[in-house]
């Protein structure tokens, strides 16, 4: 009788601890400090080949005094039969608002804080190779301080100006047959999310939300082509906290994350990675996006643009794990980034 080949496999020891120091670096934060702990694990049932399950522990505080801490989960349970993620945590940061929509004085800028617990659950069933549904809720209780007392968000006319509570439920469809996680060189990663937020739910607000994203992944030989889609849709009048942005070390890198937001938004995002020696490797990009305050008012003249150049030096060469140095450039200015993973 031929051997299963789980057979053949040594077994993997069911869970790794570890402690690790951490330091990034963002436009938003500048340079971040902290630590966090980490346990990767498989469930007693599963097979050799089974993906980690994985729990996280951290804490940061950056220069710009922002307080990071939190609970990320992503549980695989019956070999991602069943997939369970999300995040527990407490964040207290200090934020740059620009105003509503792509018309605002390119001079106006305000300061304000903002601290909220948040709550993040997503549970998905397999339901066809490579495919996942099921549901997502949402939680934050917004609690804005320090407004500047000469500028948009203290009047109060802004759609969540005055914080409130986030508390909504959505279907979520997945699809993923890429051959890597973290470092993909190969398939495509798409996700639809239809979100609602209601009073009924206990919402300070009510609205619905569409977000779409795909990426797509292509290779020949080492040189790896990574494209990325991204669009936000909402029927109403959304809390400016929850709007689609321009901006971030993810979404458009070289602009500060919020330069633009409202309602609606779509981004288009190209990536070339290439490796060099050891464990160096470069990579150039650019981006093209738009925000809308209703989706047929997107047009020709508001396309916003970024473009810039990072290396990557790998950290755990068989997970594919890169620590990831950009420097992008939007509106003629320039930003670094200096964290773990790429963007999308």
């Amino acid at each position: 009788m031929a051997a299963n080949p789980a057979d053949t496999v040594p077994p993997k020891k069911r869970y790794l601890l570890a402690a690790v120091p951490v330091v990034f670096y963002t436009p938003e934060t500048r340079f971040g400090f902290g630590a966090t702990g980490l346990c990767f694990f498989n469930f007693k049932n599963d097979s050799a080949f089974a993906p980690r399950s994985t729990v996280n522990l951290g804490f940061a505080y950056t220069q710009n005094k922002q307080v990071l801490s939190g609970i990320p989960f992503n549980l695989f349970l019956k070999n991602r039969s069943w997939q369970l993620y999300g995040e527990i945590a407490y964040n207290k940061f200090f934020y740059n608002f620009y105003g509503v929509g792509n018309r605002q004085s390119p001079d106006f800028v305000e300061r304000y804080g903002v601290e909220f617990p948040r709550i993040r659950i997503t549970c998905l069933k397999k339901l066809a190779p490579h495919f996942y549904a099921g549901l997502r809720y949402a939680f934050d209780k917004f609690s804005l301080f320090k407004l500047d007392t000469t500028g948009q968000l203290i009047k109060g006319s802004i759609p969540g100006s005055k914080g409130g509570y986030v508390s909504g439920a959505g279907v979520v469809a997945l699809y993923d047959n890429r051959d890597n996680v973290f470092y993909p060189s190969k398939g495509i990663w798409t996700e639809l999310v239809v979100y609602h937020d209601d009073p009924a739910t206990g919402s300070s607000f009510q609205y619905t939300r569409v977000a779409f994203d795909f990426c797509k992944y292509f290779s020949y030989k080492e040189n790896i082509l990574a494209l990325n889609a991204y669009s936000i849709y909402s029927d109403s009048d959304v809390p400016f906290f929850q709007m689609g942005i321009l901006g971030g070390q993810k979404k458009m890198r070289g602009f500060y994350e919020g330069r633009y937001r409202d309602n609606n938004v779509m981004i288009f995002q190209a990536e070339y990675r290439r490796h060099l020696i050891w464990a160096l490797g470069f990579t150039v990009f650019g981006s093209v996006g738009q925000v809308a305050h209703r989706y047929d008012q997107f047009n020709t003249q508001d396309w916003r643009y970024t473009y810039g150049a990072g290396l990557r030096l790998t950290l755990d060469k068989t997970q594919k794990m890169n620590l990831r140095i950009d420097v992008a450039v939007g509106n003629k200015k320039i930003l670094p980034y200096f964290t773990v993973g790429e963007a999308f």
